[in-house]
């Protein structure tokens, strides 16, 4: 009975600080992201921008494109009407509330209707002594795990409201079991009025862990006594993160790779190594469903390095007589909290037929590096030993231009969303222009990511851009199948025998 009570206790009280975690990063995202923009409509305000002349409008875009949060500034004249904004009429923004004001004095939260895939985002207006306000649009998927809320399989929701009653956001996913309570953590900003209100259904929940429940009560006693060992066990071994693990040991992740071309003569320059979770069944689960949880998890770094490990092996024979040919490996801000990464990579490379000068480290955006001064002496060290490094996702990221100007890396990549919009928006074209002409300037090689048409490569090719990669050339293809296109378009580099003079006396 004792195991049977201890057991079922456990059960609510894990629940209970499961959904009290969600709701706790949930709130701290949200509250880190109002913090960013309102430093950045502060210094729009500051700007003085009162003619919406060209000028003025590039302003605005280059204080977006550095923001890591913001998708829209605006200047709002008193009688509330748009004077002058970032990207025009491109996107119809509606209040959908009223202002709901804030302990930061002129500062006011509210909700908007937008036409992105969520319906929802979050405006903020900054005020001013003289009636004009500055506007500023947070998508709602920043700080909202829309992917996680799906796969859970646990009825889990979350419903964020700017109180008294603006709905922000109210999604829910599946696995709920009907007849039974759903178990709710909410939660209050400090500093905004923001609720916010996580739920899970506590059928579902006992579904998943209930075979605590069932083996308290078989084992009695002695199940009893290794209780603590079964909730552990209970931890590690179930969910999601168990599961990548199984699935790394037995080799289910596997690596894609998409080729890099150069635009002048049609060659092959190297790959990106891209993640595929094959299952059992022959499904390949793409990385956005994964690469999020193996980033919070830790899960990344055996993930790397098993990457690497196969990459290394499947490319070997063919990159050998190939020395000019690159391979690129994207590496995350967690990679950057010490340099245990620089020996695992010299470990796997110093003996392999894929030599570290063909390597390619991508630093991807996605999270913040978390020391700017130790992350550039890792990179020296990568570049010390002939490694190349590439800043992934310019633009797109929390660096902005403050990582390309720190980090001294030797190649710059510039996001898909860019090269989507080239030629059909001028703000678009004027970033791709600027930073191209900036790497330039820094002597770094520029490669345009997701290319898809024609009409694009011809526009990369009159700005100078050699390198590019994307649906248009090839998508990511299995090794083998990438290594027969190689042998297809590159010949092998003659390795000729010294010549021999005779000596003579």
């Amino acid at each position: 009975m004792a195991a049977f009570f201890a057991a079922e206790t456990w059960l609510h009280r894990s629940l209970r600080g499961h959904i009290a975690q969600k709701a706790a990063i949930v709130l701290g995202r949200m509250d880190n992201a109002i913090e960013r923009a309102t430093l950045s409509l502060q210094e729009a305000q500051a700007r003085n921008i009162e003619f919406c002349n060209a000028a003025e409008r590039e302003t605005l875009s280059l204080l977006v494109f550095e923001s890591p949060v913001l998708k829209e500034i605006a200047i709002i004249g008193p009688d509330g009407r748009i004077r002058c904004s970032n990207i025009g009429s491109l996107v119809q923004i509606t209040a959908a509330s009223t202002p709901y004001v804030t302990r930061i004095p002129g500062l006011a939260l509210s909700v908007a209707l937008t036409r992105g895939p969520h319906g929802r985002a979050l405006r903020l207006t900054q005020s001013t002594p003289s009636g004009t306000m500055t506007g500023g649009i947070i998508a709602v998927g920043l700080f909202v795990p829309y992917g996680e809320v799906q796969v859970s399989n646990l009825g889990l929701g979350i419903d964020i409201e700017l109180v008294p009653g603006g709905r922000l956001v109210s999604v829910h996913g599946p696995g709920g079991v009907g007849g039974t309570a759903d178990v709710r953590a909410v939660i209050l900003s400090e500093h905004y009025p923001v609720r916010v209100e996580v739920s899970a259904s506590s059928g579902a929940w006992r579904q998943q862990k209930g075979w605590i429940v069932g083996a308290a009560v078989g084992g009695g006693l002695t199940l009893g006594i290794g209780l603590a060992g079964l909730v552990l066990f209970g931890w590690r071994e179930r969910g999601p993160l168990a599961d990548m693990y199984r699935a790394l040991r037995n080799g289910e992740f596997i690596p894609h790779y998409q080729p890099l071309i150069d635009l002048d003569t049609g060659r092959i320059l190297g790959c990106e190594v891209l993640v595929r979770w094959r299952k059992p069944d022959g499904r390949l689960i793409p990385p956005g469903a994964f690469i999020g949880e193996a980033e919070r998890s830790g899960f990344i770094f055996p993930l790397t390095l098993d990457l690497m490990r196969q990459a290394a092996e499947e490319l070997g024979p063919t990159y050998a007589t190939r020395p000019e040919l690159k391979c690129g490996f994207n590496l995350c801000a967690a990679h950057f909290r010490d340099e245990r990464i620089v020996g695992d990579v010299a470990s796997i490379f110093s003996h392999s037929d894929l030599k570290l000068t063909q390597v390619l480290l991508e630093v991807t955006e996605r999270d913040p590096l978390p020391d700017m001064d130790g992350a550039r002496a890792i990179i020296a060290r990568f570049q010390e030993m002939g490694v190349r490094v590439a800043l992934d996702d310019v633009g797109t990221g929390h660096g902005g231009m403050s990582y390309l100007l720190k980090l001294r890396v030797d190649v710059m990549k510039i996001d898909k969303l860019f090269i989507d919009a080239l030629g059909a928006e001028r703000q678009s074209t004027a970033i791709v222009d600027s930073l191209i002409d900036l790497a330039a300037h820094l002597n770094m090689e520029v490669i345009a990511e997701g290319v898809e048409t024609f009409e694009q490569v011809e526009a990369l090719r009159r700005r100078g851009v050699r390198s590019a990669q994307g649906y248009v050339f090839a998508p990511p293809l299995p090794g083998s199948s990438y290594c027969q296109l190689v042998q297809a378009m590159e010949p092998a580099t003659q390795q000729s025998a010294p010549l021999r003079k005779a000596l003579r006396g």
